[in-house]
């Protein structure tokens, strides 16, 4: 029988498991903080593990430590000079999203810049009424490799026998991957200069003109027209 299923002791084990990787990113923030030059802090890592990065995932992995972004930060305040997250801010609902640039605020030194990148809401609903068929590859790419698969058992994809509908790729965006909140620019924006930030522009996806945060994205190629990029300076 699985934890899962007995929810008291699924938390309570899930409650020590947490407490123990807390302890061992909080060594390992000390270490980082007292051997690199430029302190830079990765959220939501995945596969895009950047080097001098303390790179961070609620997956830890070999030096990939863990971090559950929607609870305090064992980070000390005005620390880090650069963020970045990509494709991790529509995981978690806005609430916690909120939370969660609070806490990057928080610990980022003055002038210092964080760089978010996630899909863009208005790209998704404006390639909904101005779809031609098979036009754009990154719709067809979505549709045949991700969609039709049922890829990790995800329940809205498209049966085999069915033709690609472009109905399937908007839900796709906002019914797959966890996915809990799709931000536009304008959302994203104003709550970042509503949690303190100074300053926050949209920019165009792996371009920076900071050479820490330029070319730094995994997300690249076809999925650039549907990626929502900012950048903010405390």
């Amino acid at each position: 029988m699985s934890f899962k299923n007995i929810p008291f002791i699924y938390i309570t084990v899930l409650k020590i498991k947490h407490y123990f990787l807390n302890l061992a990113t909080r060594k390992n923030i000390k270490i980082y903080l007292n051997t690199a030059k430029t302190f830079k802090l990765q959220l939501g890592t995945g596969q895009n593990y950047l080097v001098d990065w303390l790179n961070t995932d609620y997956f830890p992995r070999n030096q990939i430590f863990f971090l559950d972004v929607t609870k305090a930060f064992p980070i000390p305040s005005d620390s880090f000079d650069f963020a970045f997250s990509e494709h991790q801010l529509e995981h978690i609902h806005y609430k916690d999203a909120r939370f969660m640039l609070q806490e990057v605020f928080r610990l980022l030194k003055e002038g210092g810049v964080l760089r978010i990148c996630t899909p863009d809401l208005k790209a998704y609903l404006l390639s909904y009424f101005k779809h031609k068929g098979d036009e754009d590859p990154y719709i067809k790419d979505i549709t045949d490799n991700w969609i039709k698969t049922g890829f990790h058992n995800a329940k809205n994809y498209v049966p085999s026998f069915q033709q690609e509908n472009i109905s399937f790729f908007i839900n796709d965006i906002f019914y797959n991957y966890e996915h809990k909140f799709i931000f536009d620019s304008n959302t994203l924006i104003n709550l970042l200069l509503e949690v303190g930030f100074r300053k926050a522009v949209q920019v165009a996806p792996t371009i920076s003109k900071f050479k820490e945060l330029n070319n730094i994205e995994s997300h690249k190629g076809i999925s650039i027209p549907f990626t929502l990029a900012v950048e903010a300076i405390k």
